[in-house]
């Protein structure tokens, strides 16, 4: 029976064009050969010769591996489109199934989100006390460090401390004598733990969602964060003028209400699931996200990251997801902390938790609807192919359509690395093709073209053209997705909860 996951479909091999009958033959296949794309193939000198265009470009690994990338690109959409100019033959799933995914994910929170949002004015004006944009609170508090490493006789014996020193705060004491005796915090000797007025989003989450529950005058309970455990009294607060603030801070709170509901159902589905993130994940994780276009495939695309009551995300699945993301998301999660990877993982797990309870609860998109949608991204597909002149490609004489195809796409590689041709990326779509046609860059190439760029340059050395536009093609794999996202208007979600 098929997996109903959110993330459906593990990378497929990507074929190679020829076969080698031994291990001689197996080490010299590439030599020279730097990318090969639907049989054509790009070679080490004549990739190295594109930086003569640009001398602003660095020969550096991941530029060479970049520009390999987009030469595959436009290879294979050429191909594609030479074969067919209807681009029917092209497999759209890379997008079409997250924009299913999300809309069924709707749907389901559609049917079983249900909150009152009748807020009278003594109920908002409460809600805006606590929440409203411009609140600020006036705050003292007391820190005991606790350290990450700390073994649970020294962190009974902080809490019982801090503990201690709430009860007394409660009890009447005075505040800013207990943070002078008690905070670990630099200064509190002399400031008596007082934080001055501050707003929303200046402290870290757990510190500010207790010192903004409190009235003025109240005392919080012990409350831990990063840095330690922290007693808190808030000794004043400054509104905004409600009524003035009425009406727009009446669309928050009830938006609030509603996404509040979504991550309290989609809680409750998914504590049960016992989701556990799998040892050695997070360096996968990283690499996967370094080089997207690495092949995954056999075991290593079965390979469990998270495994979860009932389910699983494997490599594979990741990769699909890691292809969706735009270039800058796929750069932050490489130097992510292991924290935040651990969240994305659970996140990726609880997103395929909701997709299979919409699909439980027999939760579906339109034919009609999902036949739109991919109308819509042919479109923009075949706008994009108009840009990059791939269209209507026909051989010259003394050429086959092959040499055709080199010739078109070696004029818009050149204009990029110019500068003056825009790239254009592919995204999601990319991998389709490549897994349809076959490509592959060969990492020894690389190094090799790196090397012939410094060797020329070193004989031929040239001064950069001022003003000249210079403009780099993305580092290798950071393909943008096709212009404009074909995607509906966005609405709101609990698969980002």
């Amino acid at each position: 029976m098929r997996k109903i996951v959110a993330f459906v479909a593990v990378a497929a091999t990507l074929a190679t064009s020829t076969a080698c009958d031994s291990f001689g033959q197996a080490m010299t296949a590439h030599k020279d050969v730097l990318a090969r794309a639907g049989g054509h193939e790009l070679s080490v000198d004549k990739a190295a010769s594109l930086f003569s265009l640009n001398p602003r470009i660095p020969p550096q690994p991941d530029v060479v591996n970049a520009i390999a990338n987009l030469w595959i690109d436009y290879t294979l959409l050429a191909t594609a489109v030479a074969k067919d100019s209807t681009l029917n033959a092209v497999n759209l799933d890379p997008i079409v199934e997250p924009y299913i995914e999300q809309e069924i994910v709707w749907r389901l929170r559609d049917r079983v989100i249900k909150v009152d949002t009748a807020l009278d004015d003594a109920r908002l004006r409460t809600l805006f006390e606590q929440q409203g944009t411009g609140v600020t609170v006036k705050a003292r508090h007391v820190l005991l460090r606790l350290p990450g490493d700390a073994t649970p006789a020294q962190r009974d014996s902080v809490t019982k401390l801090a503990q201690s020193v709430r009860d007394r705060a409660r009890a009447g004491g005075d505040f800013a004598a207990l943070a002078k005796q008690y905070s670990q915090e630099p200064g509190a000797q002399q400031s008596g733990g007082d934080l001055g007025y501050f707003g929303k989003g200046q402290m870290v989450a757990p510190f500010e969602q207790a010192a903004f529950a409190l009235k003025v005058g109240e005392v919080s309970d012990v409350v831990e964060t990063p840095f330690g455990l922290h007693i808190i009294k808030v000794e004043d607060r400054k509104l905004p003028d409600f009524n003035s603030m009425k009406t727009t801070f009446r669309e928050e709170a009830k938006n609030r209400l509603i996404q509040e509901a979504e991550q309290n159902y989609v809680k409750a589905l998914t504590d049960t699931m016992n989701i556990v993130v799998e040892a050695g994940a997070y360096e996968v994780v990283r690499e996967l996200a370094r080089k997207p276009t690495t092949e995954v495939s056999g075991r290593a695309a079965r390979r469990k990251l998270v495994e979860y009551k009932g389910g699983d995300v494997t490599a594979g699945e990741y990769t699909r997801f890691l292809q969706r993301l735009q270039p800058q998301q796929r750069t932050m999660i490489v130097s992510q902390s292991d924290d935040n990877l651990k969240q994305l993982l659970e996140g990726l797990a609880r997103n395929e938790i909701l997709v299979a309870e919409a699909a439980r609860q027999k939760l579906e998109v339109p034919k009609t609807q999902i036949d739109s949608v991919r109308t819509e991204i042919r479109k923009q597909l075949r706008n994009a192919i108009a840009e990059a002149q791939l269209v209507n490609v026909t051989p010259q004489t003394g050429e086959n359509m092959d040499q055709a195809i080199q010739r078109r796409v070696w004029a818009l590689l050149e204009g990029n690395v110019r500068g003056d041709r825009p790239v254009i990326p592919l995204g999601p779509i990319s991998y389709s093709l490549r897994e349809q046609y076959g490509a592959q860059v060969f990492e020894r190439a690389v190094t090799e073209t790196v090397q012939k760029v410094e060797q020329a340059r070193a004989q031929n050395p040239a001064a950069p053209q001022p003003g000249f536009p210079g403009q780099q093609p993305p580092p290798a794999g950071q393909e943008q997705p096709v212009r404009p996202q074909p995607a509906p208007t966005p609405r709101p979600s609990t698969t980002n909860q």
